[in-house]
């Protein structure tokens, strides 16, 4: 058995197969391209995962009985395992970005933003987070330099469907299948992922009153980076320590402090 089918045999194992970048890291230049790296569509990953083992196991009647005995035997009836199965199959969930529009989307997996802040936390370099070296394009194609910083954000996922034991099959599934994909999610430049849920209570504001809704959340750390052209930037007021080393400013002014030079040139007022 190969290294691919073994995967696939793993619940949210799929997506890391299929997409290398999922596998290994989005550049495969130099260590220092890594860090570099903006994850701006975090959204697009979970999509994918979802979509990737729905599909898979929808069409896989023998995996997907295989899964929900391991997951769902020890708390419930064969019997009812097998309608969920059943279920499963006839009537896989949709998986889509933003709140449901259509009355007619139950089963769905729902994905949608629920904070995206930036983190207090700064390294000892503050924003600067490398620069291009010498081969590599730039945007522009101009050598340049990078600012960045991490932001916290936090996505769910709504599952809502039109009877409370589907949505609470779907919901676990869902957990799982992320939660198996956590190697995948972290390598993609999700870092430190972290999972919650809840069940939502009837509005119907946002849903009818018969559809039945709980909500997975997925909360991890991203870099965020913008390239800084270096024909932008003026060499001769680089700072190292936030301090300019000929012009101090002290509570709020400038003092016009100059470094101190020796004289060389041999004359001495005191003889």
């Amino acid at each position: 058995m190969n290294r691919k089918s073994r995967l696939k045999r793993n619940l949210g194992g799929t997506t890391a197969e299929e997409d290398p970048r999922f596998s290994e890291p989005f550049f495969d230049g130099p260590g220092q391209a890594e860090l570099r790296t903006s994850i701006v569509f975090p959204e697009r990953l979970l999509r994918k995962i979802l979509i990737d083992e729905v599909d898979r196991l929808a069409a896989n009647e023998d995996e997907l009985r295989r899964f929900f005995t391991h997951f769902f035997d020890p708390t419930i009836s064969s019997a009812e395992r097998e309608s969920y199965v059943q279920n499963f199959k006839d009537n896989p969930p949709r998986t889509t970005i933003g709140y449901p529009r259509s009355i007619g989307d139950w089963p769905i997996y729902a994905i949608t933003l629920t904070s995206d802040e930036e983190s207090d936390s700064e390294s000892a370099l503050a924003r600067y987070v490398g620069e291009t070296l010498p081969g590599e394009n730039a945007p522009g194609g101009e050598d340049a330099y990078y600012e960045g910083g991490f932001f916290d954000q936090s996505n769910a996922v709504l599952i809502a469907s039109q009877h409370p034991d589907q949505t609470l099959y779907l919901y676990h599934f869902a957990k799982l299948a992320l939660f198996g994909a956590r190697e995948a999610i972290h390598n993609a430049g999700m870092l430190e992922p972290h999972f919650g849920g809840a069940e939502l209570s009837p509005q119907e504001l946002y849903l009818p009153d018969n559809v039945f809704a709980r909500v997975l959340n997925i909360s991890f750390k991203t870099m965020v980076t913008v390239p800084k052209l270096y024909s932008h930037r003026d060499g001769r007021r680089l700072r190292v320590t936030g301090i300019f080393g000929s012009d101090i400013v002290v509570d709020g002014m400038r003092g016009g402090v100059t470094t101190y030079e020796t004289d060389t040139t041999g004359d001495d007022d005191n003889g």
